[in-house]
């Protein structure tokens, strides 16, 4: 996302690439013609996300030629090194077979596939063929290795997105995203109290944007227009852009942490671990402070089981950090939103997804029974 701001009469314009800030004047004084050249650049960033620029788009913004794009093979091979030489030998081993067979699988040594190239599909087929093969844990722990190195390659600005995120098991998704509910008003409110100020911070956002894990750990002052009352973000997950109010607690919220606004993110340190590391440490932290209110079972206490033996289907957990998504969404339509204001706040991509996030009460409903008019 690309920002103005105006000192000595002139404007200047500042975006972010690979995680560097940018800044230049555009010598001028006029605001539309600053504009154009922000629109210029959100234009160029668009058509990157939709894999339609590449080497223009880094072109565009930094005025530095490119580099030859990577291979899937070359990629990995520098990734797989780095992550060998920090692992035990045993992870190091499992780490080698992922890559090893996800390589066969999408015929990148032969064809020179690029990282860029790398599809939903080719992840999928990759997972399908190993479920086949072994027990759903085991096909977890593949895409959580894999899941890491395209992280790491989105994060460094190979790739515009992770296509191990966005693989999830035909069918899979939906039943799983049904079977979480929103919070109630008091166990947020319980949360919070219990709650770090990284934590209280995190669940006034969740709770007040609807946004995801990783866009509310990665948050910058340049993503925030104080003045307007806007956060504007690219979705880490799918590149869909989505414009939200700020609502006076957020407000509070982010103007406490972050006062002069000059921080590249409103939490430094916690978005340098997330782009290292990625969301399954703080998915553990915020599980654990489920457990402490009471919500949850501890970690140690053995986990349900819908059969026996390691290959069983375990029951998914009901609770986590995203069932704040549900929350918002779920409350925009109780106080009156209509579907498509929800849709477009929580930057959901239909109204079949939208629904999946919406759990009404019983008391909504019955008011709503209650409405109807009488023929009698």
């Amino acid at each position: 996302m690309a920002w103005l701001q105006k000192r000595g009469g002139q404007w200047w314009i500042g975006w972010r690439h690979n995680g560097k800030q940018f800044r230049k004047s555009l010598k001028t004084g006029d605001r539309t013609v600053a504009e154009a050249e922000v629109n210029r650049l959100e234009a160029v960033a668009a058509a990157k996300r939709a894999n339609a620029v590449t080497s223009d788009y880094i072109a565009a913004i930094t005025g530095q030629a490119t580099t030859s794009k990577p291979t899937v093979a070359d990629y990995l091979a520098a990734w797989l090194k780095e992550a060998v030489a920090t692992t035990t030998k045993s992870t190091g081993v499992k780490y080698t077979q992922v890559v090893s067979e996800f390589l066969k699988s999408i015929g990148a040594k032969s064809d020179g596939v690029l990282m860029e190239e790398v599809t939903v599909e080719h992840v999928r087929a990759f997972l399908t063929e190993k479920r086949l093969k072994s027990a759903p844990g085991t096909v977890q722990g593949f895409k959580r290795i894999l899941g890491s190195a395209f992280l790491q390659a989105q994060n460094d600005g190979t790739i515009t997105g992770n296509p191990v995120a966005l693989a999830k098991q035909r069918g899979a998704s939906s039943e799983d995203a049904r079977r979480k509910r929103p919070f109630t008003l008091a166990e947020v409110k319980d949360l919070h109290a219990l709650a770090t100020p990284f934590w209280k911070y995190m669940i006034v956002a969740g709770f007040h944007s609807g946004q995801s894990l990783g866009d509310l750990i990665t948050l910058s002052p340049s993503n925030v227009n104080f003045e307007q009352g806007m956060i504007t973000i690219s979705r880490r997950k799918t590149g869909k852009r989505v414009t939200i109010p700020i609502s006076d607690a957020l407000r509070t919220c982010l103007t406490q942490q972050c006062p002069n606004k000059t921080r590249e993110y409103f939490w430094p340190e916690e978005a340098a671990r997330y782009l290292k590391t990625g969301a399954s440490p703080f998915s553990q932290e915020f599980f654990d402070l489920l457990a402490s209110a009471g919500l949850v079972a501890a970690r140690g206490l053995k986990s349900v089981s819908t059969g026996k033996g390691r290959a069983a289907k375990r029951a998914n957990a009901i609770l986590g950090f995203h069932n704040l998504r549900h929350t918002f969404v779920t409350n925009l339509k109780v106080s009156g939103a209509v579907d498509s204001v929800a849709r477009e706040l929580a930057g959901h991509s239909s109204t079949d997804v939208s629904m999946i996030y919406t759990h009404l009460p019983a008391a909504t409903l019955t008011d709503a029974i209650k409405q109807l008019p009488s023929f009698q």
